[in-house]
């Protein structure tokens, strides 16, 4: 027998194998299989059985699953992610499936049987007592029942899942957090009566997710479960094995838990589908938003994304009829102030007096106050005064920023740190200023300003402890929140007045959806926050209108009309396809290679770029246009070339 599988790495064939007689009954397309290859043991999983015998093929090593983990919704839901996120089939299959040494973890084998007396044996034991082939040969015998620790759930196959539901009634909800809260609640409580399970993903596990967990747990007690990678490993894999087992539960998930079986799906719920923290994996690059919806027209069942701003992606699926808008009123005040700075905010002449008196008033009345900038460190820009030269980093030329609290430097392109020294690094010069200063500097600014007031920075380095740092200080009493996005996800704090500076800046920082971003941001912050009042305080040559970005209709009608005229997302697609060599030989023979197979498949009038860049390595960059499965599978075929990797949708060009 010889088995074609599916290996996790940025190959897009699958490697052949012989299948050793004793786990011949045992292999079944989609098994997972431990195999050598190279000198390293992988596990892959098989996409194809075929009879005979080939003279060089190395053996599979052994079978890792009692029977295959992937039913009917995740083969072709998996299937439909790789090509539709031009990611090798392996590398989807690993990121879909927890570990298979995980799973074991969790599983007692009953072995009265066996001679040893014993009701429940860790599967481990079982397995160094009778060896892997020998407990398969009893389980499939049906001599050895498995079960689960948590539940006592027989471990089977699980049936094969298919449309479970009507016609769907695919849904955009667009309000506040209290109306869609609510809203949540009500589809929720229909579905678990009927003893259906419910998929709802949420952007991050600490904050949102905090939040929407102490509402569910509350309103569903028993019925909530967790998957995710913040989650211990003991609790995800509960969740792993209740949801595949039975019905009438609530799975609250970051982007992973997309994949997990749930037997008996309902509904699926996306929370903020437009966030940035359900895309982006490092070998897989994915909008889980995206594959949840497809998950539900697979299986059958409506599907609801939620938010008080939605993306532009999900605008076209309303244009196109597959979404239907459901509206709540929006979050937050509709009026505001602008105030224009006439120095900004630098680290080196003190905060503008026209933003110290707008904190004045709300700290008299003993308010809470949170102050928004785009930046986190203490000054984002170093130069030095003597030969007016930028601090930039010598590994790849980004450049640095500057973190008090440490002492360091640290490179916004490439993340390597270094110990700063007040000297300039072209003259020598010690006449070193400090700009566009970000939350560090807030924070210190503020605490000499207000000594009495405590100050809390909210960045999202350390969420769990800015979450608690927030909660001890008493309600009623005055506080001043500085944070960065991060701000955005923190429910049920609330504040008197919201003041954003730096906000305008965005626009010139976020490539082609610089304007959404901006959009989302704002409503965000109004949603998590509830302030009674808004200030904007802008530099005069950055100004831009708020009051375009608070009109959630008038602003995804303008943005739509835009993209649609520069046939930019949604209207087409942006795969970004990037190739590191360790010498720049090699990676230039490369280049030239996927050019020329762009140029054979006639996609060389698609193309951007490429740009090089060294960091570590030479690296280059292009970005190729376009959309449909033919494209899709004409790209998957690039991964023949090593050291390359295709980020579909990418986040920022």
């Amino acid at each position: 027998m010889i088995v074609d599988v599916a290996l996790p790495i940025p190959v897009a064939k699958n490697f052949s194998y012989s299948v050793p007689t004793k786990w011949h009954p045992y292999v079944r397309p989609f098994s997972r299989v431990v195999v050598p290859f190279r000198m390293r043991v992988l596990t892959g999983v098989v996409t194809d059985i075929r009879e005979g015998d080939k003279a060089g093929l190395k053996d599979i090593r052994e079978v890792a699953d009692l029977f295959p983990l992937v039913g009917n919704t995740l083969r072709e839901l998996t299937g439909w992610a790789s090509r539709y996120y031009v990611t090798p089939m392996g590398l989807v299959l690993k990121y879909a499936l927890p570990p298979h040494k995980d799973i074991e973890r969790y599983l007692t084998v009953r072995m009265e049987d066996e001679g040893l007396g014993l009701p429940g044996v860790p599967m481990k034991k079982a397995i160094a007592s009778l060896g892997r082939d020998g407990l398969f040969e009893r389980y499939h015998s049906g001599l050895l029942p498995v079960h689960d620790v948590f539940g006592e759930h027989p471990f089977m196959p699980s049936p094969d899942e298919g449309p479970t539901g009507g016609e769907t009634d695919n849904r955009l909800y667009i309000g506040g957090i209290d109306d869609r809260l609510a809203y949540y609640v009500s589809l929720i409580s229909d579905q678990l009566a009927r003893g259906r399970n419910v998929l709802m993903l949420l952007p991050d596990y600490y904050r949102t997710g905090s939040y929407f967990s102490r509402a569910f747990l509350q309103r569903f007690p028993g019925q909530v479960f967790w998957y995710g990678a913040a989650v211990k490993a003991k609790s995800r894999m509960e969740t792993y094995f209740t949801l595949r087992n039975g019905g009438a539960n609530l799975l609250l998930g970051t982007k992973s838990a997309v994949f997990l079986p749930v037997k008996d799906l309902g509904l699926v719920i996306v929370e903020r589908h437009e966030e940035d923290h359900y895309r982006n994996e490092k070998d897989f690059s994915f909008n889980a938003a995206a594959v949840a919806a497809h998950r539900a027209t697979i299986e059958g069942v409506p599907a609801v994304l939620g938010s008080p701003s939605p993306s532009m992606e999900v605008m076209k699926e309303v244009e196109d009829g597959t979404f239907n808008i459901v509206s709540g009123p929006a979050p937050g005040p509709r009026d505001y102030s602008e105030t224009i700075l006439a120095k900004g905010i630098t680290s080196y002449h003190g905060l503008p007096d026209e933003l110290i008196e707008i904190m004045k008033q709300p700290i008299e009345r003993n308010e809470r106050i949170a102050i928004y900038t785009p930046r986190k460190d203490y000054g984002s820009y170093i130069e030095c005064l003597e030969c007016k030269t930028a601090f930039s980093c010598p590994l790849c030329g980004g450049i640095l920023s500057y973190q008090k609290s440490t002492d360091t430097l640290i490179c916004a392109g490439c993340g390597r740190k270094a110990p700063y020294e007040e000297k300039c690094p072209a003259c020598g010069s010690e006449l070193i200023r400090f700009s566009r200063a970000g939350a560090e500097y807030l924070e210190e600014q503020v605490r000499l300003l207000f000594p009495h007031v405590p100050v809390v920075r909210v960045t999202g380095d350390t969420p769990r402890k800015e979450i608690e740092a927030l909660i001890k200080v008493p309600t009623g009493a005055p506080l001043v929140i500085v944070g960065t996005q991060a701000l955005s996800n923190i429910y049920g704090i609330g504040v008197a007045s919201l003041i954003l500076t730096g906000w305008e800046e965005l626009a010139r920082i976020s490539g082609y959806r610089a304007h959404e971003k901006m959009f989302h941001l704002l409503m965000h912050l109004l949603d998590t926050l509830n302030p009674e009042e808004l200030h904007f305080c802008m530099e005069r040559k950055k100004k831009v209108n708020p009051a375009l970005f608070l009109d959630v209709a008038g602003f995804c009608g303008d943005e739509m009309a835009r993209r649609k005229i520069a046939e930019f997302p949604p209207f087409t697609r942006f795969f970004l396809i990037e190739v590191e060599k360790k010498t720049e030989a090699t990676g230039l023979k490369a280049v030239d290679k996927i050019r020329e197979f762009l140029h054979k498949e006639g996609l060389s009038g698609g193309i951007t770029g490429p740009l090089f860049q060294k960091k570590e390595h030479y690296q280059w960059r292009m970005i190729l246009k376009g959309a449909g499965e033919p494209l899709y599978e004409t790209l998957l075929k690039l991964y023949e070339i090593r050291d390359l990797r295709i980020e579909a949708d990418p986040l920022y060009l």
